[in-house]
C-alpha cells in the first residue's frame, strides 16, 4: 500500500482526531489534480471500516458526481481492500455502498441532482 505524503497524513489525522474525539466535524478536502486525494480517501476507509467492523457503523462520502468521481473513489477502496486480504470479506450494496462486517462506506453525489433522501 502506498504511504501518504506529508500533505496527506495532516488531513488525515484531521479527520482521525475528528472520528476518535467523536466531534463529528464534516471535512472538505482539496487537493491538486493527481494529488492524491483517493488513496488518502481510500486508506482512510480502510481504517475506519476495519476499526469498526464489528458494530454497524456509517461512514458517508460525498463527491461532486457520481460518474466518475464517486465511481473512482468506491473502486480505490475495493483495491485497498483487496490488497490487505480482505477480499470475499467485503461486499458490494446497491451499487453505491460497500460492506465490511457491520460497517458500511456509503458513497453519494453531492450534485443538485442526486436523489439522496435517506442518506
Amino acid at each position: 500500500m502506498n504511504r501518504l505524503r506529508p500533505y496527506q497524513r495532516e488531513v488525515a489525522l484531521a479527520i482521525l482526531n475528528s472520528v476518535f474525539g467523536r466531534k463529528g466535524f464534516t471535512f472538505s478536502v482539496e487537493i491538486a489534480r493527481q494529488g492524491g486525494k483517493n488513496e488518502l480517501s481510500a486508506q482512510l476507509e480502510l481504517l475506519l471500516l476495519t476499526l469498526y467492523m464489528a458494530e454497524p457503523q456509517n461512514l458517508v462520502k460525498c463527491a461532486p458526481t457520481f460518474k466518475p468521481q464517486t465511481v473512482i473513489s468506491m473502486m480505490r477502496l475495493k483495491d485497498r481492500l483487496n490488497d490487505t486480504g480482505f477480499n470475499g470479506i467485503w461486499a458490494a450494496e446497491l451499487g453505491y455502498i460497500i460492506r465490511l462486517g457491520n460497517a458500511r462506506a456509503i458513497f453519494l453525489s453531492a450534485d443538485e441532482s442526486a436523489n439522496v433522501v435517506g442518506n
